[in-house]
């Protein structure tokens, strides 16, 4: 049985001589262990990943693998493109959510496959529009543009400058989705056991990792607010959870309806820490999923929020409060909302929503 016990490390180039592998010692358990050098932080104290197996050859072994295919201690003069990907993503692991570096991976991968194998030095724009030719055949013009952004942040690292602009991709293809009214969702859900994950992504517009992160804790004492400060994210068929959310806008307080609150109200629950959403992600996006092929529509959950953000804009609801309460960062995320917003407005813009809402749940109840 081989154990990898992980430690954040930071590659730093310049340091390449210094990423050694400390010998091998016996721990009281009878197992051994082995550590690698992997970078330096701020501080330029070293950061260490350790490795253990039952025999000191193995340990070694071990370090020596993660080494090899972590591109540490390598060069830019000898490095891959595939192993520049590699080290890219090691240093980022542990601060990056698991769905980003899953995506990461994924690119490195699956995408632009024929120059992997390319020294970075020796990389030529036409080595990555030939690779880019060849992905056309399957894949989007967002997909290859974020392959490209991701190769040029990779190269950076290692101090080559990629003019990624010089790429030609496929052209953009519109696509044209129809999405039901408001009021033609709400009579899908209300009533079924679904309702809360629901209203909780189209009323409060939050992702169905929002959805699923939230506690009985998170709602204030006088019920009226409700905190959005982690996430449960479905990776890889095992659930994550984080005690933070996608961005920095996303962390936030919304109001929380008071339909909204009697109903999570009648959840049966032991602790406030449980969760109040204690379904699944694939027993949500399935029967969220059939619900909406009933009615003649393919939506997924996520698009609840383009209800949310579709349906506000038609209230008439500012931009910059429907930013505020999807979570959603713009470019200029360094402006704050509350220099648009004052406490006021954001209650007279609160209760046209509830208004709203309440208007078509009340009729539907009748």
């Amino acid at each position: 049985m081989v154990y990898c016990k992980h430690t954040v490390a930071v590659f730093r180039p310049g340091k390449e001589r210094n990423m050694k592998i400390i010998k091998a010692t016996l721990l009281p358990s009878g197992n051994y262990r082995t550590q690698i050098v992997t970078g330096y932080d701020e501080y330029g104290k070293r950061m260490v990943r350790s490795f253990t197996a039952d025999t000191e050859e193995e340990a070694v072994r071990l370090a020596l693998d993660f080494k090899a295919n972590a591109a540490l201690g390598i060069a830019p003069k000898n490095m891959t493109v595939e192993q520049a990907f590699t080290q890219y993503i090691e240093a980022r692991d542990q601060i990056l959510s698991p769905a980003t570096i899953r995506g990461y991976n994924i690119i490195k991968n699956t995408r632009m496959q024929s120059i992997m194998k390319i020294n970075i030095l020796r990389l030529k724009i036409n080595d990555v529009q030939r690779a880019v030719n060849l992905d056309a055949r399957r894949l989007s013009h967002k997909s290859l543009k974020g392959a490209l952004s991701l190769l040029k942040s990779v190269l950076a690292v290692q101090g080559v400058d990629f003019n990624i602009k010089r790429i030609t991709l496929p052209p953009k293809k519109k696509k044209y989705v129809e999405i039901p009214t408001a009021e033609e969702v709400l009579s899908w859900i209300i009533g079924t056991d679904i309702e809360v994950p629901c209203l909780l992504a189209m009323w409060l517009s939050l992702r169905i990792s929002e959805v699923r992160g939230l506690q009985f804790r998170d709602i204030s004492k006088d019920g009226k607010t409700i905190s959005v400060t982690r996430v449960k994210i479905y990776l890889d068929g095992k659930n994550i959870v984080r005690d933070s959310t996608k961005t920095y806008d996303s962390t936030r307080m919304n109001a929380l309806p008071e339909y909204l609150l009697n109903l999570i109200r009648q959840i049966p629950h032991q602790r406030e820490d449980e969760f109040i959403v204690n379904m699944s992600y694939p027993t949500i996006w399935k029967r969220f999923k059939k619900l909406t092929q009933e009615h003649g529509y393919d939506m997924t959950f996520h698009k609840l929020r383009h209800e949310f953000a579709t349906t506000l804009n038609d209230l008439g609801i500012p931009a910059d409060y429907i930013q505020k309460l999807g979570g959603w960062a713009t470019d200029n995320v360094m402006k704050s909302v509350y220099t648009h917003t004052t406490s006021a407005k954001e209650a007279e813009y609160q209760k046209k929503i509830d208004e709203y809402f309440m208007s078509i749940i009340g009729r539907k109840a009748v």
